[in-house]
């Protein structure tokens, strides 16, 4: 474990895709970057959390999200057979092992060291600044030094940590599981399992979601749910974690028992992390609107864009679910990346300053990618600037499209 003495230039809390991302970029920038993530691999929803496919790259036949994140991918599907289906607007299915190893080599190759199994546990700061983040492991406790921070922890547990105000939302939690020894000569296709499901007695109020996997005879499946669950509450997530386990094989016994070819399906891998749709939300200098995603508004300080599908999860038979396509994309500004509290604290992935609305869309992993990226070259600029409130944004937007990023509105 680092020393008590030693400081980093960057750490990165949290090793999920947008995590990940933020490491790669700002270690690509030169700056010395320790990644801590909690499990045992990088990718989080993508591989822990089994979600595939990752959506959602593009929007009327062009690609709104592009970077390193899109190029790691392509590069993935080329170099390793069976790794992923093709890319596409919708995004590929990925290999949740191939997609492990690649992130990981990725890393190391640019210089981000690494440190799994260790929680945040606290922080420590120094009037607008943070100093350290305290963590817990098997080694005990221990105190991280750095000049930059990125919370990519999804729960936006660093910015938590160091008291900035935060909207807390919550939407089902779900446990993704693989299945495999699918005959898929005598299966139907997709929607018409989802069809032959709901006719023979759903287990829950949500449809089948189902998404074949590279293997052959095997697929992804997004069907368990539970609600009122506090995805902040250790034995909330405990029983939501039971409960959609025992749902992942009521699933499976109903699809046995009702679609042609599923007879021989089992179930290989329940995820080891549960999905988390929505907890805090960092209350940044900027808030995301649903009428900014809904308009397809963009900014004069956009980092990334996105048009993924606004999608609340919520009983259906009570009204409270919602979800619907853009007609557009929208931006998304660095300011929602960066609070008013702190000069060297950014933001990425899920735990972002957005509202609920506006939340349920940029919260995918495909906007994941770009939006780590960014945060990750942001965080290494800021080194020199000073700070992350006030970086100036023309630089920043400039690296961006040296990596292929698209910052442009759509044609």
């Amino acid at each position: 474990m680092p020393t008590p003495t030693q400081t980093f230039d960057v750490i990165v809390a949290g090793g999920g895709i947008s995590g990940t991302m933020a490491a790669i970029a700002a270690a690509r920038e030169g700056a010395s970057v320790l990644l801590v993530e909690r499990y045992a691999a990088l990718g989080g929803m993508a591989t822990l959390g089994l979600v595939q496919p990752i959506t959602t790259w593009g929007i009327a036949g062009q690609y709104v999200i592009g970077g390193t994140g899109k190029r790691l991918l392509e590069e993935m599907i080329e170099r390793r057979p069976g790794s992923a289906t093709p890319m596409g607007h919708y995004g590929p299915s990925c290999d949740a092992e191939h997609l492990k190893r690649m992130l990981e080599e990725t890393a190391i190759e640019h210089g981000v060291r690494l440190l799994y199994h260790a929680w945040i546990a606290g922080v420590e700061a120094d009037g607008e600044e943070l100093r350290a983040l305290r963590i817990v492991s098997k080694s005990g406790e221990g105190l991280l030094r750095a000049r930059a921070f990125v919370d990519a922890t999804g729960d936006g547990d660093v910015a938590a940590f160091a008291g900035v105000p935060c909207e807390v939302g919550s939407q089902g939690i779900s446990v993704m599981f693989h299945v495999t020894g699918i005959d898929r000569e005598r299966c139907p296709e997709a929607p018409e399992i989802t069809r032959i499901y709901r006719e023979a007695g759903p287990v829950n109020y949500r449809g089948l979601a189902l998404f074949w996997a590279p293997q052959p005879g095997s697929a992804y499946m997004n069907v368990t749910e539970v609600e009122d669950h506090d995805a902040l509450d250790v034995e909330d997530l405990t029983a939501a974690t039971i409960e959609c386990r025992a749902q992942a094989w009521r699933v499976l016994d109903v699809l046995r028992e009702n679609v042609p070819g599923f007879e021989g399906a089992w179930i290989t891998q329940t995820s080891p992390a549960l999905g988390v749709r929505e907890s805090r939300h960092v209350r940044g200098l900027y808030t995301l609107s649903g009428d900014d995603v809904e308009a397809g508004r963009d900014f004069e300080d956009t980092i990334a864009r996105a048009s993924c599908p606004v999608d609340i999860h919520g009983s259906q038979n009570e009204g409270r679910g919602t979800y619907h396509g853009l007609k557009r994309s929208y931006g998304v500004p660095w300011r929602s990346l960066v609070t008013p509290e702190y000069a060297n604290l950014i933001v990425t992935g899920r735990c972002l300053s957005a509202d609920a609305a506006a939340h349920s869309s940029v919260r995918r992993m495909a906007p994941g990618f770009a939006l780590g990226e960014a945060a990750g070259i942001g965080a290494a600029q800021a080194l020199a600037h000073g700070d992350a409130r006030t970086l100036p944004i023309a630089p920043l937007q400039e690296r961006l499209r040296e990596f292929g990023a698209v910052l442009d509105p759509e044609a």
